[in-house]
């Protein structure tokens, strides 16, 4: 079941990610981040740790992409979301 939460994870970051560079609507992101949130929380320690070294960089990115795309609220949760991935590096 963790492997699986993982996958969907990987997926849904990697499409936050395709599509912040897009730049498109802000209205669907508020659910997508959430959703990462709460995928990311759920992981068990061990498996945090051994996905921060992917996972970390692409928030990184996405970030980058989202500076004028994302609210200031969602910025914030998605930086805190990097914050955890970088702190199991």
């Amino acid at each position: 079941m963790e492997l699986q939460s993982v996958f969907l994870l990987a997926a849904k970051v990697g499409a936050l990610e395709g599509y912040l560079f897009e730049r498109k609507e802000v209205e669907p992101l508020t659910n997508w981040i959430d959703n990462i949130r709460q995928r990311h929380h759920n992981l068990s320690p061990g498996v945090r740790k051994e996905l921060a070294p992917v996972l970390a960089p692409v928030l990184e990115r996405a970030l980058e992409y989202g500076k004028e795309t994302l609210s200031p609220a969602l910025k914030e949760k998605l930086e805190q979301i990097f914050q955890e991935s970088s702190a199991d590096l």
